[in-house]
């Protein structure tokens, strides 16, 4: 087997500039138009709209390089993290069809599109189409401005997107509108689906910009659909900064008229660019929760992420700010001078440097996962498809799960769209291309079970080019797609849908799309799994072992780490006195798969708080210092009015009060909370006499002597000197003669009372050491 050494770099990256981490600016924008459509498959039998073509040279107006991102690095790095051989396990391909194409007029296409229960949604910059499920067309090719046929500022003027919201089986529909380009106002349009149908009737509003809101991605989450923007200033086209934005849910789904959108937006000397939201598969996580605003930058290699919290009772109150910093593996995102084409020297954009839409989120029982991926140069000028999962783990911080690039041969991959399913599996496509290539359609994958920071699925191809892309007007290198979309079924789990460009024949811009599914679930495999996963000592649990794909015909075999336990049997009951691993053999007839799971066992917790003691009542505070066994927390408390400086740590520092003084005793209890499944807390006090500390009567005569109280103690005592003539020398020194404190006071009185605090010394016993004119006192003091 082949393995990936992962290069981690050992920095903690808090903050890199000031500018990444500048105050984000708030607007809340109303939506300047709302209505409800007639249903969508009566408006596209009017008479079909031409294609607004007026741009120059029929480039679609995105403004794609407006700043570095390492899109320009030079020169490039060798890729760490390179998997260069091909997975081997096959999958299943499902549907291939075509989608949308283009009629030669304008470029790039920016296929985009999204799956449903019933229905795939494709569109490209000025056109859509609608299928069901098995590749029959329901609707289309219109123009995407037919879908808001009737709202005032509707120009054809392409960056849509389409999402399907699982939790509300709902539509997005979204384009922007320059109808006076360069020049604002410019706009937003948004439709939301009534119903599941898409080809039904949709609540349709309109959001007007001051800036032109370019390359718009959006995002479903609980409280908002989010979208990220690159800023572009009326009339010169200058970039302002980014913009992330929250738009209201609840109310759009409801076709509320007032609902509105909370932007918020960076200055364009701040470091974020290329921003992605992230975009919720599946269950939502709880409400409260903010959206994950992703992007990946150089200086050092890291992916950043930004947290949207959406405040819709006072949306002034919303924030954005950086929420961590993750390093990443090294890499070069320059590809120089683009990708190579069969039959042409046209070299074609990678948009590299950067992470591709989507930024697809998963809630699993035991984590959060979110997948992303970005063309990097893996060396020699070669194009390669970085990958990542990032994971967060309850209350713990997101951090990079694995990594890898994946680039088996030397043709370009580029272009891509990652996704994940139920399962945990990944599938990843991409455009790959080279100089004895057209430019094609090809897919890859893993199983949540396979070795991390590997593809192990079989490069699958969906189609094959049959010619390249000869412009060189839409810029140098010539603008290819700036998006693909891998989505997951919602209603067939292990099955992606994958939607991107390719060329038939050479040309400028007769593109063509594709669309194509495929399924990891005949794959054979098996997850292993234990319910609970925690428990108490003496209690049971579940092993489960699920099998899929293969013959169907499965024999299990049990086996634990450490060893003593066997099974053949799929779900067997198993009470470990220690915490153990359990491994899973699972044979169909003809291979073998393997998963683990582990089994954590805690016990009923212990806590020992100290014995009691004695510390004399001048003393200010004083070190409680305990020790706990099999505990998840502990918690200091008091019967008295003191207060801890940390109740929660088991050392801690107590200041007694008032009422703790006049009855002259405090008790202070340690309690133990238990781990896992364990339910009885261990509760264990200590007594502490508040002593006056009045012996010194025996030493104000003339005869020259020492006392230290209380002793043994915690460090903190008290030394009182009696027949003191002129200076007085302290020394205090450990049982090795190594003297760890020295002091000379000068005083005219006879007496003198000192407070010692060796509390961060060892435990263990020292000497104190007194001299004044000639005479001289030694005691003892025991710290424990």
């Amino acid at each position: 087997m082949k393995k990936i050494v992962l290069l981690f770099a050992c920095i903690f990256f808090v903050n890199f500039s000031f500018s990444q981490n500048q105050a984000s600016k708030t607007t809340v924008i109303k939506a300047n138009y709302f209505d409800v459509s007639p249903p969508l498959r009566d408006m596209v039998k009017m008479a079909p709209e031409k294609v607004e073509t007026s741009w120059k040279d029929g480039v679609v107006k995105n403004i794609l390089h407006a700043r570095g991102n390492k899109e320009n690095d030079n020169p490039y790095e060798n890729d760490p993290i390179v998997q260069n051989w091909f997975g081997s396990v096959a999958d299943t391909t499902i549907q291939n069809f075509d989608g949308v194409a283009g009629d030669g007029s304008m470029c790039p296409p920016d296929t985009d599109g999204d799956v449903g229960p019933n229905h795939y949604f494709q569109v490209v910059n000025v056109k859509y189409s609608i299928f069901n499920k098995s590749g029959v067309k329901l609707l289309g090719p219109s123009n995407n401005s037919t879908i808001f046929s009737g709202l005032p500022n509707n120009s054809n003027d392409g960056d849509a997107v389409v999402i399907y919201d699982e939790v509300a089986d709902r539509w997005l529909f979204s384009q922007f509108s320059l109808p006076n380009y360069p020049n604002g106002p410019f706009y937003e349009n948004v439709a939301i689906s009534q119903t599941a149908d898409p080809t039904g009737t949709w609540y349709r509003y309109q959001f007007q910009f001051t800036d032109m809101p370019d390359y718009p991605k959006i995002g479903v989450w609980p409280d908002g659909y989010y979208m990220s923007i690159n800023r572009f200033s009326s009339g010169s086209l200058s970039y302002m900064g980014t913009g992330a934005i929250a738009m209201d849910r609840t109310k759009m789904i409801a076709g509320d008229p007032s609902a509105t959108m909370i932007l918020k937006t960076l200055s364009s000397s701040a470091e974020p660019y290329a921003v992605l939201p992230s975009d919720c598969d599946g269950a939502f996580p709880p409400v409260g929760t903010p959206n994950y605003f992703t992007y990946q930058n150089d200086g050092p290699d890291r992916l950043a992420i930004y947290e949207f919290h959406a405040d819709w009772a006072n949306p002034t109150a919303s924030t954005y700010s950086l929420g961590i910093n993750l390093p990443v593996n090294a890499f070069a995102g320059s590809i120089s001078g683009g990708i190579p084409q069969k039959g042409t020297s046209v070299k074609l954009d990678a948009i590299s440097g950067r992470i591709m839409f989507r930024l697809p989120f998963r809630k699993f029982s035991t984590h959060w996962s979110m997948v992303a991926c970005g063309t990097v140069n893996v060396g020699s000028n070669v194009a390669g498809q970085r990958w990542y999962e990032l994971r967060k783990e309850g209350t713990n911080p997101w951090y990079i799960y694995q990594q890898a690039t994946y680039s088996p041969d030397n043709n370009c991959r580029w272009m891509g769209s990652i996704a994940m399913d139920t399962a945990g599996n990944i599938a990843l496509g991409y455009s790959i291309s080279s100089s004895t290539m057209f430019p094609s359609i090809r897919y890859t994958g893993r199983l949540a079970t396979d070795p991390l920071n590997v593809m192990t699925i079989q490069e699958g191809g969906i189609v094959n080019g049959g010619g390249s892309q000869t412009n060189t007007w839409s810029g140098s290198p010539s603008r290819w797609g700036d998006y693909s979309a891998m989505s997951v079924d919602p209603s067939s789990p292990a099955t992606f849908w994958y939607t991107t460009e390719y060329y038939t024949n050479m040309s400028q811009a007769n593109w063509k799309t594709r669309i194509g599914s495929f399924s990891f679930a005949n794959i054979f495999s098996v997850t292993a799994s234990a319910t609970p996963e925690a428990i108490c000592l003496g209690e049971s649990s579940q092993l489960n072992a699920l099998g899929t794909g293969g013959s169907g015909t499965y024999t299990y075999a049990w086996t634990s780490i450490p060893a003593g336990f066997t099974s053949a049997i799929a779900n067997p009951s198993v009470t470990p006195l220690i915490t153990t691993k359990y491994v899973i053999t699972l044979n169909d007839g003809v291979e073998t798969k393997m998963d683990t799971v582990e089994v954590t066992v805690a016990q009923e917790p212990t806590a020992f708080a100290g014995n009691d003691t004695t510390y004399c009542i001048q003393f200010p505070l004083w070190p409680v210092s305990g020790q706990a066994t099999f505990a998840d927390h502990t918690r200091w408390q008091t019967l008295g009015d003191g207060t801890f400086n940390n109740e929660t740590t088991l050392y801690s520092l107590y200041t007694p009060g008032a009422l703790d003084k006049v009855a002259g005793v405090v008790t202070l209890t340690l309690t133990a909370y238990p781990m896992g499944t364990c339910t009885t807390a261990y509760v264990d006090t200590i007594v502490v006499i508040l002593d006056p500390c009045t012996g010194i009567n025996d030493l104000t005569g003339a005869a020259f002597g020492i006392q230290l109280t209380p002793n043994p103690s915690d460090g903190l005592f008290t030394i009182r000197v009696g027949g003191i003539k002129g200076t007085l020398k302290i020394t205090v020194s450990n049982i090795q003669g190594v003297s760890v404190l020295e002091e000379q006071i000068s005083s005219g009185n006879t007496f003198l009372e000192k407070n010692i605090d060796l509390s961060k010394y060892p435990k263990g016993l020292y000497f104190v050491k007194v001299q004044s004119n000639g005479n001289s006192a030694t005691g003892k003091m025991m710290i424990r």
